[in-house]
């Protein structure tokens, strides 16, 4: 049983070093979700990237503490780096993902410029 207090003292730890992040995503889906009736297909995506965000910050705290267990058991899975590797390929391909769905947010409903690129000049 102190085994099990102790992992979920230290997600608690690893969830609180996340807390800014985790906060400025939270106040982003806000902002997004206020803007929805504005641009209901921006905020869409916006909001999908910023929970799928936040669900990687928080699923990846617990993650790393539980998953080594359940594959290893108590023993000694520091000695495992690929392992590690690929959790970390994992974690990162995820993370991609919603930064990826956020930068399409950026672009999405976007209109053409007339005649392609405008080049201004002063006279």
């Amino acid at each position: 049983m102190e085994s099990t207090s102790q992992d979920l003292f230290q997600v608690l730890r690893n969830v609180l070093t996340q807390l800014p992040s985790l906060l400025t995503l939270l106040v982003c889906l806000v902002i997004s979700i206020v803007r929805w009736k504005r641009h209901p297909k921006v905020s869409m995506v916006a909001a999908l990237a910023f929970v799928f965000l936040i669900l990687h910050g928080l699923v990846f705290s617990a993650a790393y503490i539980w998953i080594p267990r359940l594959f290893f058991g108590s023993g000694s899975y520091e000695s495992h780096p690929t392992f590690y590797w690929a959790l970390a390929l994992i974690t990162n391909f995820l993370f991609a993902i919603a930064l990826a769905t956020l930068l399409l947010a950026v672009f999405v409903d976007r209109d053409r410029a007339p005649g392609g690129l405008e080049v201004h000049s002063e006279q």
